[in-house]
């Protein structure tokens, strides 16, 4: 007998292991609010979720102050909920409550919205109701301030969303970023962002609820947009402060130090994923192993993935944008894009002192700087490169009426014009593309195949001494490259004769000045696209704080939300 009860158990044990495990789920719930002219709103909310026990869900409404909520509604698979009014009885079971509905009205004029689960398995309900006077009128503005989703739910959602829609059957177009005082919004409780997003006012999650998740918006409009009924407790800013007290709008100030640390302390606290982590691994043990095997090239582009070998002519018809380009699309270990836009505008500049266009003076202040004196207009200089002749007006703006370009000129021009510059690197990958584009895959090796014979040439057992002309052409490629000094250096040692020459029909003075000039055109390029980005990472981020305390979007405030009206503490299912 001891041994059938063993097996029974055993067996029993078995099977209960074998079942799948499932918890009460909440998924996603998607809210989306449109406002009447009259201020009231109706409410409309689809819930995504796995239901493995209990017998209703309920949501806690507290607070409504002047609001009043009804026509309250909920349908599933097309099939709408008898409602039971404001007379629902939550002491039924699972069947009795099945495809019905109804409010709970609590002491103190709270309510709980209440809806039966119906069988245990996947559900998508969707519910709606109507608030009254929820936009309410204040001394300088209308608005509200509202919880459309409680804390300490004993199920958690993985996701939500609300859109705040103008319905009040204006001009569609009223609510704008355009204009900042029209409509300002902040969102409170949970990690997301908002937006505004024609004419909808979108908040969204990035992370899943955690314990203390809620969300709430506090929402302002210029007067004119709706005719409130009912006047506001206080005044608007009351109510702002109140939101705002413990929440992070406003910090925007915080050093970058403060704000790594941060992000850190939240990472370690998390436990960044395994997954996250195995992936990361995987990301840097595959560059490594692409720097390492020298197969980091793109096949699509080159035809195999790794390229040894020499090309000794110089690619791509000589054109250094294209040059440029092909290196920034075709190498897998993602070349920087600005620092490689600094090597293009050095060879740009080299180019146009070995043209002639540009003049070296020795700087009187500083005996290792050299100036450029502009010999030629932008019309005279004018070249089948369109991302040249840009760079070429750009650096003859900079230089002034004197047309010398002298230290830090170029640097302060590209700070006051950071948007041109930081638009420059794209504009010139896609400039070069429409040159090697037109290649065959053989071809565009070659370019690759050339760098390497710059680097290696010292090594090559047969080495001829290029004539004048061609190695011009190295060295303006040499600089796209970033190796013009190295390889300026080699050739140098070498061939003395022939940068002697190559020195005096460039009138650079001499092999030291020329050392120079290669020196600062890598620096002052490097200099200029620093200053763009520096400019533009400062605009960027005063405008997105401008912009997210002023109420014009952004990130949501974990913290804050205390005071408005509506929602409660709990709620889910039961």
């Amino acid at each position: 007998m001891r041994k059938v009860f063993a097996f029974f158990l055993a067996l029993s044990l078995t099977s209960a292991l074998a079942l799948p495990v499932h918890s009460q789920e909440i998924r996603d719930i998607e809210t989306s609010v449109t406002l009447s002219a009259d201020g009231s709103a109706r409410v409309v909310q689809v819930w995504d979720v796995t239901v493995v026990d209990g017998t209703e869900w309920y949501i806690p409404i507290d607070n409504l102050g002047e609001c009043y909520i009804h026509d309250f509604q909920v349908s599933e698979n097309g099939i709408e909920y008898e409602n039971d009014g404001r007379r629902w009885n939550s002491n039924r079971s699972l069947a009795a409550k099945t495809h019905r509905c109804g409010i709970v009205e609590k002491r103190g004029g709270n309510i709980e919205l209440c809806w039966g689960q119906g069988e245990y398995g996947d559900h998508i309900y969707t519910i709606s109701y109507t608030i009254d006077n929820l936009v309410q009128s204040y001394d300088e503005c209308d608005g509200f301030h509202w919880h459309f989703l409680n804390d300490e739910w004993d199920v958690k959602p993985e996701h939500a969303s609300i859109k705040i829609i103008n319905g009040t059957g204006g001009n569609p177009w009223y609510w704008t970023s355009e204009d900042s005082s029209n409509v300002r919004f902040w969102g409170f409780g949970m990690v997301g962002d908002s937006r505004l997003e024609d004419c909808t006012i979108c908040f969204e999650s990035t992370e899943p609820f955690r314990y203390g998740s809620f969300f709430s918006a506090l929402v302002s409009f210029d007067k004119g947009l709706f005719s409130p009924s009912v006047e506001g407790t206080g005044t608007f800013e009351q109510l702002k402060e109140e939101a705002m007290e413990g929440s992070d709008y406003g910090d925007e100030q915080l050093s970058r130090g403060d704000k790594i640390f941060g992000i850190i302390l939240l990472a370690l606290f998390l436990l960044i994923p395994l997954l996250i982590v195995g992936w990361a691994l995987f990301a840097i043990i595959r560059k490594i192993y692409r720097r390492v095997s020298g197969r980091h090239f793109d096949k699509k582009i080159f035809g195999k993935d790794k390229i040894d070998g020499w090309w000794r002519d110089v690619p791509l018809n000589g054109s250094p944008t294209a040059l440029y380009s092909l290196l920034l699309s075709g190498d897998l270990l993602k070349p920087d894009k600005n620092t490689m836009f600094s090597n293009l505008v050095s060879a740009y500049f080299l180019k146009w002192i070995q043209d002639g266009m540009l003049a070296v003076e020795r700087d009187p202040k500083k005996q290792d700087r050299v100036n450029l004196r502009f010999v030629k207009e932008a019309a005279e200089a004018e070249s089948e490169d369109t991302m040249e002749n840009t760079v070429y007006c750009a650096a003859l703006a900079a230089a002034g009426e004197n047309r010398l370009l002298e230290a830090n000129e170029f640097k302060t021009w590209s700070y006051k014009n950071d948007k041109t510059v930081a638009s420059w690197p794209l504009a010139a990958k896609r400039a070069g593309t429409a040159i090697w584009r037109e290649l065959s895959p053989e071809e565009r090796c070659h370019a690759v195949e050339f760098k390497n014979f710059l680097n290696d040439f010292t090594l090559a057992s047969e080495r001829e001494a290029p004539e004048v002309g061609l190695w011009k052409q190295y060295m303006v490629m040499a600089a796209v490259l970033g190796v013009a000094e190295q390889v300026y250096r080699n050739f140098e040692k070498l061939f003395p004769k022939v940068m002697e020459e190559y020195v005096r029909q460039t009138n650079m003075f001499d092999t030291t000045t020329t050392y120079y000039v290669l020196r600062n055109l890598n620096r002052s390029s490097s200099a200029m696209m620093s200053s763009a980005m520096q400019r533009q990472a400062q605009r960027a981020a005063r405008a997105a704080a401008a912009q997210r305390s002023s109420g014009g979007g952004g990130s949501i405030s974990f913290g804050g939300g205390g005071g408005g009206f509506g929602g409660g503490h709990g709620g889910g299912s039961r």
